[in-house]
């Protein structure tokens, strides 16, 4: 059976970072420009519930707190994007604060809508898909209630939607954050100057190493660990950079004084190492991994992915 962490690289970058602190808040640095959903036929009931969904997103592009809020019954529920999101609308209210004081508290853009209205004309529910700066494609769903002829929205609900060839992968990654599961991303040194005894990477080498930290940008990366010498220090010194922590130093020869920290990480932890072609190998050994590795002297750009859960450990070799 093939193991669903030998799925490519791009769900790595894309989907990782998103689902491990996914948070229906999130402020753009860039804010697209808003478009509405029109609903055919202008007078119709569907259309004056797209325009109370239309008026909820452009105020909050627009960072109208009152326009926003005033949109939703008294006794309205807000589900985010994480399990833990269930607010009513004084709850939400006030976790939005702080973002209805930025220019644009958060954009998502409606790209298409079905709204369907109950018998009796009092009760309509919703779906829409709708477009994100960074989080790409979501979907929002509810329900609305037309309140003193006014329709009102008592339910909304955001969501990712999650392709079904990657559904398994992403779930079993969200149970790694709570059941005691640590990931280690080692590397052998990016391409090296051939001079000096302690020499640095070349240029090639340095361009490596900014493709490392971009492809491990979406990850929660906890920690990063280098060799004393500076072409591995250089090699994570933008991954450390990007995700705000220090590169530990630990000699090449005390590969236990390694396991150990990586052993006293806690559970969840994603730890980045950078090590040479004869210390890499020995170390995906010692991480428990019985798949026999090798590297050339000429190789440059290999990533082994460890995935160690308390049922066992998993390799996944990716490139960059």
């Amino acid at each position: 059976m093939i193991s669903p962490w030998r799925s490519a690289l791009s769900f790595f970058r894309l989907f990782v970072g998103v689902l491990a602190v996914a948070s229906l808040l999130a402020s753009c640095a860039a804010t697209p420009k808003y478009a509405s959903v029109s609903m055919r036929g202008d007078r119709t009931t569907e259309a004056r519930v797209g325009a109370i969904l239309d008026a909820l997103h452009r105020s909050a592009s627009t960072a109208d707190e009152e326009t926003y809020f005033s949109l939703f019954t008294p006794e309205a529920i807000f589900l985010g994007t994480d399990a833990t999101e269930r607010w009513n609308i004084e709850e939400f209210r006030a976790f939005a604060l702080p973002y209805f004081q930025k220019e644009s508290a958060w954009t998502y853009t409606p790209r298409e809508r079905h709204v369907t209205v109950l018998p009796g004309g009092d009760t309509a529910f919703f779906d829409e898909i709708l477009d994100q700066e960074k989080y790409g494609t979501c979907r929002g769903s509810g329900l609305l209630r037309r309140l003193d002829d006014r329709w009102r929205i008592a339910q909304y609900h955001l969501t990712i939607p999650i392709p079904n060839e990657i559904a398994s992968t992403v779930s079993a990654w969200i149970t790694d954050q709570s059941s005691g599961t640590r990931w280690v991303y080692v590397v052998r040194h990016a391409e090296k100057e051939k001079e000096g005894k302690d020499p640095t990477l070349t240029p090639s080498g340095r361009a490596r190493a900014e493709r490392l930290a971009m492809i491990l940008e979406s990850l929660p990366v906890t920690a990063c660990f280098a060799s004393e010498y500076q072409r591995t220090i250089q090699t994570v010194t933008a991954v450390a950079a990007r995700h705000s922590v220090e590169v530990v130093s630990v000699p090449a020869r005390e590969l236990s004084a390694l396991v150990d920290q990586l052993d006293a990480l806690p559970k969840g932890s994603v730890a980045v190492v950078a090590g040479h072609s004869n210390t890499v190998p020995a170390l995906l050994k010692r991480l428990g991994v019985t798949e026999t590795v090798t590297i050339a002297e000429s190789a440059f750009g290999d990533l082994f992915a460890v995935r160690r859960a308390p049922s066992g450990i998993e390799l996944l070799r990716l490139k960059f």
